[in-house]
């Protein structure tokens, strides 16, 4: 495997950890029964505000969240 494989894996590695970071941020909010608003998730878990905006995966679980307040 060469260096920029492993960098690759590594990234992808990351950005999955960050993704579940902010899909149990986002459950332990409904659970709570707290509103949910990026700046909040941004805080609970220290990601940036475009990570929020722009992950598909994470945006449509903060849309999913917010019709179920």
């Amino acid at each position: 495997m060469s260096k920029y494989d492993k960098m690759i894996e590594e990234n992808q590695r990351k950005s999955k950890e960050k993704i579940e970071l902010a899909l149990q941020a986002i459950q332990d909010m409904l659970a709570n029964k707290e509103r949910i608003t990026v700046p909040k998730l941004m805080k609970k878990t220290g990601l940036s505000r475009g990570f929020f905006y722009k992950n598909p995966i994470v945006r449509s679980e903060i849309d999913r969240a917010l019709e179920q307040q």
